[in-house]
């Protein structure tokens, strides 16, 4: 097995760039559209904040 069996070529990284781009996409459409499905995630996501108290995540 060579290092060229693992890596992925340009058209396969392409590929699933758009996959991934397109299920975010797709989910942000989703969310806009039902608000309590917005505020159900929300609520259910993780925060993390710094010691100053800001919001990182």
């Amino acid at each position: 097995m060579s290092l060229r069996d693992i890596i992925p070529t340009g058209p396969q990284v392409a590929r699933e760039a758009l996959i991934v781009l397109g299920g975010v996409l797709i989910a942000a459409f989703i969310l806009s559209r039902f608000p309590k499905l917005q505020s159900f995630v929300s609520q259910n996501s993780l925060t993390v904040k710094d010691g100053q108290g800001n919001i990182l995540y």
